[in-house]
């Protein structure tokens, strides 16, 4: 299988995701077009936005069990691992593993580009 997807096609907008600060537009790459459990996204934080501080467990009914791998593609942001605070800059990533309280606030100037790839805790691996 061959496919394309153009910038903008399938773009939605978490509204407070979390219980964050402002709007993040997403963009999700092939969903149900490919093999893998794992979502591919673009998103994009508004200057001062947050996702809010969140974990993902076999608690949680909405998600489940995952990972998010984020890195940081435009602007700058400070990401929260489990109470402990970095700032990340273009080509920096952070990787928050189920269970991990974890944050993102884009503390820049401009808004805050960030590739998310997440992916679920399946029982047979």
């Amino acid at each position: 299988m061959a496919a394309i997807e153009r910038a903008g096609e399938k773009t939605f907008v978490y509204e407070k995701l979390h219980g964050g600060v402002g709007d993040i537009s997403v963009q999700r790459y092939f969903e149900g077009a490919h093999p893998w459990q794992m979502d591919v996204e673009i998103w994009e934080l508004p200057v001062g936005g947050a996702e809010g501080s969140h974990r993902h467990d076999d608690s949680e009914p909405e998600y489940g069990a995952m990972s998010e791998l984020y890195l940081v593609i435009e602007g700058s942001g400070l990401m929260s691992l489990d109470g402990q605070s970095v700032e990340l800059r273009p080509g920096d990533a952070a990787l928050a593993a189920p269970g991990v309280d974890h944050d993102l606030v884009n503390t820049g100037s401009v808004p805050l580009r960030v590739l998310v790839i997440t992916d679920p805790e399946i029982l047979s691996r």
